[in-house]
């Protein structure tokens, strides 16, 4: 069995899906850090205030807007628009799974990528960051399987 870093390089199907996850990762932050940056500067905060409050404020946001976006509708925004969905190995999703599989994001400035490094140099499902592994939840296409694989035909004038 390889790693998901390892299988990168020789499977197409899972760098799009690492490449929609990235996708939906920025439109997300995008929703998040927009209005929260906004904020703290209506407060006109000196600039070591400005930043803690955006990143404490911004942590807590996005975990808030991710946990109950997955826990109502299965998607944030930027998952619905790359067609991808959380979905659980024991059935529906939990309120509990997901919200723990959002606590990286409370720490995102260090949380999220140690979460995204364990789960690509860790062996298990590679589409899986480490702690969709230990709460048992993943991110999946929402696409028909035929969608996500590519054939190439051959012209009749080359037989």
């Amino acid at each position: 069995m390889s790693i998901a870093f390892e299988m990168l390089f020789r499977n197409r199907v899972l760098r799009a899906h690492w490449m929609k996850r990235a996708g939906a990762g920025i439109l997300d932050i995008a929703t998040v850090f927009v209005p929260v940056w906004a904020i703290a500067l209506s407060f006109g905060l000196q600039k070591t205030y400005f930043d803690l409050f955006v990143g404490v404020a911004s942590g807590v946001c996005w975990f808030i807007y991710s946990s109950l976006s997955e826990y109502f509708y299965g998607y944030t925004l930027g998952k619905k628009l790359a067609s991808l969905r959380v979905s659980s190995e024991r059935g529906d999703l939990s309120f509990l799974e997901a919200s723990f599989r959002n606590i990286p994001k409370l720490f995102w400035f260090i949380m999220l990528p140690l979460d995204l490094l364990l789960g690509m140099f860790t062996y298990g499902d590679p589409r899986q960051r480490f702690i969709d592994r230990a709460f048992g939840t993943t991110v999946v296409s929402t696409l028909p399987a035929s969608s996500l694989i590519h054939v190439k035909l051959k012209n009749i004038n080359d037989y």
